[in-house]
């Protein structure tokens, strides 16, 4: 089964444009022209800090012709938007790089950590210093793509499932990188190496986690400037990845996830986790309904928590933003393939029995 596709910035701004009879309808779309030449090149020069003699290669994937036979509308839409996005930014490079910036196209990547096998991009790859790849699914695990990098420490910038509008101003790229890696440094700080930590919001969501060896947290501020760095676009969030049936942290508690975040998502719903699995599930509507039943054929556990630190990502629709909101939790749970996350707004933590209210942990910004 498919991951619902996000409503794409193109279908958004012509529903919208449809419904005014005072406004034209253009036929290019705003990426396309100069709207993200300015974040593009802010990129380029401050978070990448590509030097004159660098290549940059950026990769995406694109549908087959039996893909556009078959595959929902909405999914192949966003795909061919994010290849003329690929182009753009590939346009926008080149005029300052010339012939040290290349576009490649692979096939496509529908489920998670399929390995295109493909060793035309390894050898790419390795003749690179930067990689960008703007793709349906993160490439980040897959061995083609994984091997290279890590054996020429290549810089990596990974951008799944992004929309176009993300380079608009006001948009989740729009933002001080700077200020971002205070807030991310700070909350990395206080988390790495916990015994213990618990997680709250106002509505009544309580995470307990607690550690019997410590966990290396990943964080990751946008900046992607030395040999082997990674970056997500948009930047902005410190996660723990948890390996399904590991031991060394066990998390119970109850998260109580308002409608909004998914379409199906109608009432609220209350998911228990007990020992890392998930164990009960109350409301929700048609998500509820399809949480019950995972549960009851599978043992379903708690694979991955991140704490947002963007100020400026704010479209919900969208789990690659919606999972850097600025003091936003995000939870995903194995196996789930039916949707990325669940989210909830942190409203303060307990760390080794220590309060820390939601206005210290991001004091840089609010």
């Amino acid at each position: 089964m498919f991951l619902q596709a996000p409503i794409s910035s193109i279908s958004f701004r012509l529903m919208f444009l449809s419904k005014n009879p005072n406004v034209q309808i253009g036929i290019m779309a705003d990426y396309l022209k100069d709207s993200i030449r300015p974040i593009v090149t802010r990129l380029l020069e401050e978070a990448w800090e590509v030097r004159e003699n660098e290549k940059v290669l950026i990769i995406s994937d694109y549908p087959s012709p039996e893909d556009f036979v078959n595959k929902p509308t909405a999914i192949l839409e966003s795909i061919v938007e994010r290849n003329l996005l690929a182009k753009r930014i590939y346009e926008i490079i080149k005029e300052k790089k010339q012939d040290k910036v290349e576009l490649y196209l692979i096939k496509p990547t529908y489920q998670h950590y399929i390995d295109p096998n493909d060793k035309e991009m390894k050898k790419k790859i390795l003749e690179s210093d930067l990689v960008i790849t703007i793709t349906e699914f993160s490439l980040t695990d897959v061995p083609s793509l994984k091997v290279p990098l890590d054996n020429k420490k290549i810089r990596h910038v990974s951008a799944p499932l992004i929309p176009a509008d993300v380079f608009y101003p006001e948009g989740p790229l729009d933002v001080n990188l700077h200020d971002i890696e205070k807030i991310t440094t700070k909350l990395f700080s206080l988390v790495q190496g916990a015994r213990k930590l618990e997680l709250f919001d106002l509505a009544g969501s309580h995470l307990l986690l607690e550690f019997n060896t410590p966990i290396d947290w990943l964080w990751e501020s946008g900046f992607c400037t030395s040999p082997g760095m990674f970056s997500n676009l948009p930047a902005g969030e410190i996660t723990l990845e948890l390996h399904y049936g590991q031991t060394v942290c066990t998390i119970n508690g109850t998260l109580n996830i308002f409608p909004g975040w998914q379409e199906e998502l109608t009432q609220l719903l209350t998911l228990t986790i007990k020992d890392n699995t998930l164990v009960d599930c109350v409301g929700g509507g048609k998500v509820g309904e399809d949480i019950q039943a995972l549960i009851r054929r599978e043992d379903v556990k708690l694979s991955q928590l991140g704490v947002g630190t963007n100020p400026q990502a704010k479209d919900p629709f969208c789990a690659t933003v919606a999972d850097k909101f600025l003091g936003m939790v995000h939870v995903g749970f194995y196996p789930d393939t039916r949707v990325d996350h669940y989210y909830f707004p942190l409203s303060k933590m307990v760390i080794n029995e220590k309060e820390h209210l939601r206005k210290e942990l991001f004091e840089q910004n609010e």
